[in-house]
């Protein structure tokens, strides 16, 4: 491999332009859809803005990681995910609906989560790249852009989606959600074993997004059985899926269990790819679909089923590495775990370029 590659680099490279490049968008773009401000030209100067800057991380993380370039690039994208917030703020104030409430709090979430790659810089100024506060800045990061950006994004759009019965009961699982997502960054920390108090937190927090789940979950049942068979087979699979990482997130808050996924951290990938590979990229999937009325189209319908079956056999090869295996057995599971990234990549790009084929035949239409 030439000299020019680094492993390191590209990571960076493939999480900027996977959170910024690819969710940041499609929330973005959903999010102003829901709440009619997709003819607002300031959006629309907004997000080429902030895309010269995802094109600037591109041209700049694989070649020099974290260094002057990268830097500005990534801090222009924060202070104009800023400007987002404030102007969809103010644009949406007159709106009560709790799918908003959920919309707000994923973006207060979103700039929160901006907190921890701001410290990195006075942490590494004060020498401590090395200490724990280094690991616990990228987790913060990761906790409120997979927990609360991503997640109650989600939560939002499937709010407005469906005809809610019991306004009462969503607004009770909003106030758990918001609750449980600070506290449950508990489950972050525990890794430098904090003490007792601190799991009897994390352990709460994920009874709550339990009982936030429950609270919700006869609305969207009820939603579910007005869909087709083939979308309320998908819903249910992400459905499912959350229910699970509400349940890792639980087993997590015990010690000995946070300790070991800590000192396995294809475990700790498992987690993150359940979240942003199982829940979020499979519900916007079906959301861009169903823009262009193609989701229960054959081809469309096989490439997403034999993604949620590489995605299911890649989550459970990453689990099999922690349990004991090793020499020639370990070598040919990590061989699988490449094979399954790679198709996971090929149907994602099939698809993104199917959604981008139709998008053109749809503006031609209209035009």
């Amino acid at each position: 491999m030439g000299s020019w590659f680094n492993y390191k680099y590209f990571l960076h490279t493939h999480s900027h332009l996977a959170f910024l490049g690819w969710i940041f968008n499609i929330i973005y773009y959903f999010l102003l859809k829901q709440f009619k401000l997709l003819d607002s030209k300031k959006y629309g100067y907004l997000f080429i803005a902030l895309n010269i800057s995802v094109l600037g991380m591109l041209l700049t993380f694989p070649f020099q990681g974290y260094a002057l370039w990268s830097i500005i690039f990534s801090t222009l994208h924060i202070l104009i995910s800023y400007i987002f917030a404030i102007f969809f703020y103010k644009d949406t104030k007159g709106n009560n609906s709790i799918n908003r409430k959920f919309a707000i709090a994923a973006i207060v979430f979103m700039v929160v989560s901006s907190i921890g790659p701001f410290s990195l810089a006075p942490i590494i100024a004060n020498g401590l790249k090395d200490s724990i506060w280094y690991d616990m800045a990228i987790y913060f990061y990761l906790h409120f852009q997979y927990n609360g950006w991503f997640l109650l994004s989600i939560i939002s759009m499937t709010a407005y989606s469906i005809k809610i019965k019991d306004n009462d009961n969503w607004q009770r699982a909003f106030n758990l959600f918001v609750i449980s997502t600070i506290l449950n960054f508990s489950l972050s920390t525990l890794w430098t074993d904090p003490g007792w108090v601190i799991n009897i937190i994390s352990v709460l927090s994920s009874l709550m997004q339990f009982h936030a789940l429950f609270l919700m979950s006869k609305d969207i049942f009820i939603h579910l059985r007005k869909m087709d068979k083939f979308k309320a087979m998908l819903m249910k699979i992400i459905y499912l899926l959350f229910i699970l990482k509400i349940f890792f997130a639980l087993a997590g808050s015990i010690q000995e269990v946070a300790m070991f996924v800590y000192y396995n951290r294809n475990l700790v990938i498992g987690y993150l790819h359940l979240i942003f590979l199982g829940i979020v990229t499979p519900f916007f999937f079906i959301k861009i679909s169903e823009e262009y009325a193609i989701l229960n189209s054959s081809n469309h319908k096989l490439a997403l089923i034999i993604y949620l079956f590489i995605f299911l056999l890649s989550e459970l090869l990453l689990t099999t590495t922690s349990v004991g295996f090793n020499g020639d057995v370990i070598l040919f599971i990590s061989d699988l775990i490449v094979y399954t990234t790679w198709i996971l990549a090929g149907i994602t790009i099939y698809l993104s370029s199917r959604y981008k084929l139709e998008a053109l035949n749809h503006n031609k239409s209209n035009s």
